[in-house]
């Protein structure tokens, strides 16, 4: 991982999300590398030239640009974490995430959170301002094998299982958002039982149209090549894309029933995309 320190000239950025006027990333690339990342095919990156995974920018006067950029301009809400983890390991030396949601705090600025990571946990008490709207908690299943394919540095399924329990436990507004769901891979059947105090899971498809979606399918072929041909199957006959989608959330309906849970699936459209509206 090569990592480097850069100031920068902006932090507050304008966004489409629905989830803020602007997003918060103080850092540039991520150290998990996870192989299905959208960000692998953003613009930017493909003009740094460096593979997904293997560099680290650290804004350092992120913080300071923040808060001169409050007192300018006091956002409606802000999004942290649309291209990058602000929880990854940096994060434990740097703490930059740490001073900006106590910048937050102290602005009386709303905030989400987009992140897969336990080390959010650290920040309790900051969590519990009353300014955190809601954390969409990445949370997946599937055996190591496949965790060394898709996501080896993430840290483990378990571990952030307990993140979102304790979160939850801390009255914190967390939602378990379980994604990428990847058929025949990822187990999704117990996900209700192993978060019990969450009254609702979202879920996400695997996005078929992501441009790496070739080099996916090329890596599952190494694991199980049977399981490589449901996969192009999937991305090439509409009807048994339909047929896999529906499959799934039938049986992600049965368990949520049996568990007196509600959920959500967001299914990307056969050569499209879904329209996720973060349950607003």
């Amino acid at each position: 991982m090569e990592i480097s320190e850069k100031k920068i000239s902006r932090i507050l950025n304008p966004t489409a999300i629905d989830l803020g006027d602007y997003v918060i990333n103080p850092f540039r690339g991520c150290a998990y590398g996870c192989l299905y990342c959208y960000v692998r095919s953003n613009r930017v990156v493909s003009r740094i030239g460096k593979p997904w995974g293997t560099y680290l920018e650290v804004r350092i006067n992120a913080p300071e640009l923040l808060e001169k950029e409050l007192v300018k301009n006091k956002p409606r809400a802000v999004l942290l974490g649309s291209t990058t983890e602000c929880f990854q390991p940096a994060e434990g030396k740097y703490r930059l995430t740490k001073k900006i949601l106590e910048i937050l705090n102290r602005f009386q600025v709303p905030y989400s959170i987009l992140t897969r990571s336990p080390l959010i946990t650290e920040y309790l008490e900051l969590l519990k301002s009353g300014l955190c709207r809601k954390i969409y908690f990445t949370i997946n299943s599937f055996g190591q094998e496949w965790k060394n394919l898709f996501e080896p540095l993430t840290p483990s399924f378990d571990l952030r299982k307990n993140a979102i329990n304790l979160l939850l436990k801390e009255k914190i507004p967390v939602l378990p958002y379980f994604s990428p769901l990847l058929p025949g891979i990822s187990h999704y059947k117990n996900i209700f039982a192993e978060i019990p105090l969450a009254e609702r899971v979202e879920f996400e498809s695997l996005n078929f149209n992501l441009p790496t979606i070739n080099d996916i399918i090329k890596e599952i072929t190494l694991i199980d090549e049977g399981l490589a041909k449901n996969y192009r199957r999937i991305q090439q006959e509409p009807d048994f894309y339909n047929y896999t989608w529906k499959t799934i959330k039938d049986n992600i309906n049965k368990q949520a029933q049996a568990c007196g849970k509600s959920f959500e699936i967001y299914i990307h459209k056969f050569g499209g995309y879904f329209e996720n509206k973060y349950g607003a």
